[in-house]
């Protein structure tokens, strides 16, 4: 399973092109889910419920503000990997 952020990046970029229909020419490490990528509250839940059952994790309420920045997001879901992987 991987766990390196850059991978994890990659892999959410996809997610949101292929679930989402964004354009990959539009995503960026600092772009925001609502402000620069036009997405809803809506497609933000979706895209977490698709990376919860890909990687096997939580992603809790007090972690949206954390989902909303592509990088924030991919380096949240990288530190949940990582501490899935190390076990408890």
């Amino acid at each position: 399973m991987i766990t390196d952020p850059d991978d994890v990046y990659n892999e959410l970029v996809d997610v949101f092109v292929e679930r989402l229909n964004v354009p990959r020419t539009e995503i960026r490490p600092d772009a925001h889910a609502f402000e620069d990528l036009g997405l809803d509250s809506v497609d933000l839940l979706s895209a977490i419920a698709v990376l919860e059952r890909r990687y096997e994790i939580s992603i809790g309420d007090d972690d949206l503000p954390r989902m909303l920045v592509m990088r924030e997001a991919a380096d949240l879901i990288s530190e949940r990997i990582g501490t899935k992987v190390a076990g408890p």
